[in-house]
């Protein structure tokens, strides 16, 4: 718990940090909330893991997430900004445990909640009046609040973080819609890549009550995002309020 306090502590103060920086440059900062659906699948090492131990085989597959937060864009010019914020994201896995020679098959699954504070790099490039093209480039930091666990008659699964912070390189592409007095519309696609793992998976199957086989995985933390935003709208008045 207070391993808890001391991350959420620590996620506040950086936020509070970051609205004062840029609020203080108000004419040029937009603020906007987002949701992005984490897609499954095995592209940029996204898919299942699979380990065979003995005659048992073990699988962990990572399936659909999501992750929520606010967006905060301060605008250098009308081609570059910078963009960050807070997200609480949550990662879901299925685990699969199977026996051929018993024709056994066990599933269940396990999620991990992690906190994130990117820092982006975004450039525009105008489509039409209203329409723009967006391409951001920067650091994504993880914050792994706790380890994570679960279990049944059959398993025991224990995921231990790697650190309690881990930085990813994230990139995202996307087309934006902007109005004259109902703020900015956003969808796009991200990918998140952690420079390391971010946790091992320990699975320890049993029968009887007793230890039969144990496995490890890396757990990568690598998705795939659908990102939907809404940035709110600001006068044109207070745009031109400091020079």
């Amino acid at each position: 718990m207070n391993q808890q306090w001391k991350i959420r502590t620590i996620l506040v103060s950086c936020l509070l940090f970051l609205v004062s920086a840029l609020w203080s440059q108000s004419n040029i900062t937009t603020v906007g909330i987002q949701i992005k659906p984490i897609i499954s699948g095995q592209l940029f090492n996204t898919g299942p893991q699979t380990i065979e131990s003995g005659e048992v085989d073990f699988t962990i597959d990572p399936s659909n997430g999501y992750a929520f937060g606010m967006v905060i864009r301060k605008g250098l010019n009308d081609q570059f900004s910078i963009e960050t914020g807070i997200n609480y994201s949550k990662r879901n896995y299925d685990l699969t445990i199977s026996i051929d020679s018993n024709n056994f098959e066990g599933n269940s699954d396990f999620s991990y909640v992690i906190y994130e504070l990117p820092v982006l790099a975004l450039i525009y490039v105008r489509l039409g009046e209203r329409s723009y093209l967006n391409n951001a480039f920067g650091i994504n930091l993880n914050f792994l609040p706790s380890d994570w666990q679960s279990f049944d008659t059959y398993f025991e699964h224990y995921s231990s973080r790697s650190y309690w912070v881990v930085p990813a390189l994230q990139a995202n592409v996307g087309f934006e819609y902007r109005t004259y007095e109902s703020g900015f519309l956003y969808l796009g696609f991200s990918l998140h890549r952690p420079f390391s793992k971010i946790t091992t998976a320990g699975v320890l199957y049993k029968e009887d009550n007793l230890q039969k086989e144990t496995v490890y995985f890396d757990i990568l933390g690598n998705y795939l995002t659908v990102d939907l935003r809404y940035f709110f709208h600001e006068d044109p008045e207070r745009k031109r309020k400091r020079r």
